[in-house]
Parts: C-alpha cells; sequence; structure tokens
C-alpha cells in the first residue's frame, strides 16, 4: 500500500480499505454549523461553508473506521464543541475508549460583536484508541495547542500544520499509515509525508481535492 489522496465520499471509500492497518485516524469532518447570513457582503467572513457543512452523519462514519485501525491505533475526531461530547459516548460504545478531550487555542481567532459574545478562540477534539497499548511520543502531559488560525489556505476550516504535525509525531512513528477520512485540502498528507509517515487521505469535494495534489506536486 502507498501514500494516496483520494477523491470520492468517505462513506464509499472507507470500506475498500484494508483492515488492521492504520495507527491513526485524524478527522476534522463537517461541523454543521453553517448558517446562511450577508455577513460577506459587510466585510466579514460568512458563516455559510458550502453545501458540504449540511446534512452530514456525524457518528456513522466511525463505525467504518473501526475496524481500519490497528489494535493500538488512535482516533483524534475535531468537531462543534456542543456535539464532540455525544460523538465520543457514541464511539466508546462502538469499543473505542476515551482518553482525553484535545483543544487547540487559536492564537488569532476571528473577532466576535464584543458587545454580545465572547470571542471564540478554541476548537475541540477528543482523543480515543482501540485497545490497552497505545504510542505515545511525547514526555508533557498539556492537551492543548496553541496556533494561530491559517488563513487564504483555500480551504475555510483548514487546520494549522503546527497543530496536525504535533498530533502525527506523538500519536505515531515513522513509516507509519495515516487516514484522513475527511482531507480537505490535504493538510494531514502534507504533515504526514514531512515527518516520515505515511498516509491515504479522502475528500469528496474536487476543489479541494485539486488543491491538496497541488501542494503535493510542489513539495
Amino acid at each position: 500500500m502507498e501514500s494516496k489522496y483520494i477523491l470520492g465520499n468517505s462513506f464509499e471509500e472507507i470500506p475498500k480499505l484494508p483492515d488492521n492497518c492504520y495507527q491513526l485516524v485524524i478527522s476534522d469532518p463537517p461541523y454543521e454549523v453553517s448558517r446562511q447570513n450577508n455577513f460577506a457582503t459587510m466585510g466579514r467572513q460568512g458563516s455559510d461553508l458550502g453545501d458540504w457543512d449540511y446534512d452530514f452523519d456525524q457518528t456513522g462514519w466511525i463505525d467504518l473506521i473501526y475496524p481500519k485501525l490497528k489494535k493500538n491505533g488512535s482516533l483524534v475526531i475535531f468537531n462543534d464543541w456542543k456535539k464532540i461530547g455525544q460523538i465520543a459516548l457514541y464511539a466508546e460504545k462502538i469499543g473505542f475508549i476515551i482518553k482525553r478531550p484535545l483543544t487547540w487555542v487559536k492564537s488569532n481567532p476571528n473577532p466576535a460583536n464584543s458587545r454580545r459574545l465572547f470571542c471564540q478562540g478554541t476548537e475541540h477534539a477528543v482523543w480515543l484508541v482501540k485497545g490497552k497499548k497505545w504510542i505515545y511520543n511525547s514526555r508533557y502531559q498539556k492537551g492543548y495547542f496553541t496556533y494561530p488560525v491559517e488563513r487564504g489556505s483555500g480551504h475555510p476550516t483548514k487546520k494549522p500544520d503546527g497543530l496536525y504535525s504535533e498530533l502525527i509525531s506523538i500519536l505515531t512513528n515513522p513509516g507509519d499509515f495515516i487516514l484522513d477520512p475527511f482531507a480537505g485540502s490535504g493538510t494531514t498528507g502534507q504533515c504526514a509525508q514531512k515527518l516520515g509517515r505515511n498516509f491515504v487521505c479522502i475528500e469528496k469535494e474536487k476543489e479541494y481535492h485539486d488543491i491538496a495534489l497541488k501542494m503535493a506536486d510542489e513539495s
């Protein structure tokens, strides 16, 4: 098996992958937080991210992932803070062990209406494992990672390269395979390659898949 980017729907593509192969699944699925508004016409970033962020099955893909992980593999799921607990409990019911919540602290979060709202300066994930042993290549115990939002990257919800590089370095060893079922513009693949890991990245939107291929060609 070799590293590759796959254009397709993860619900169709994941079952085609070999079982007991991946040391880490790192996932940033649609949060379903889009709202139609006129922010963009007001010079602000709109909150309607696109059709891909509507009507997504938040848990069905986890069932497909379970047999693909190695018995000591890790699953990291980013999502909206209001959903992350329910997603973790669902994963636990099908056999995963919940280890820790993780937090991305944004050093340059988007501004909010300061008279009415706190600024949303974090995003959250849950770290789960399959089995009672797992890879953890770190001595520090923090569960938060501080990185700036990478704007202008071609994808509206791109995670920072540094954040993914840290997670990959901590939860895998060189040569391991990593799966990203919602790969966007290919951050996981790019970071994995630089760190000497193998990867499979699946993305159903051709626009973002093409960006990932372009970035791979340029690296």
